[in-house]
C-alpha cells in the first residue's frame, strides 16, 4: 500500500473510532442522567472507553503507519 493510502486509511478508521467513541459516551451520559448508573460508574465506564480508544489508536497506527 502506498504511504499516501496508509495515511488516508488510518485517517479513516481513526474517524471510525471516534465515532464509535462518541456514540459510545453519549450512552453512558443519557445512562446516568437517567439515574440508571451511579456518577463514580458513569465515570468508570468513560475511563474504559477512553483507555480502549487510545489503545485503539495506538493498534491502529502500527498496523496501518508502521509506527508505535
Amino acid at each position: 500500500m502506498q504511504p499516501e493510502n496508509r495515511s488516508a486509511a488510518y485517517f479513516d478508521a481513526m474517524r471510525e473510532a471516534d465515532e464509535d467513541l462518541d456514540d459510545a459516551l453519549s450512552h453512558v451520559r443519557a445512562e446516568e442522567d437517567a439515574g440508571r448508573i451511579t456518577p463514580v460508574k458513569a465515570a468508570a465506564e468513560r475511563i474504559g472507553l477512553l483507555e480502549r480508544h487510545i489503545a485503539e489508536g495506538r493498534r491502529l497506527r502500527r498496523e496501518l503507519l508502521g509506527g508505535s
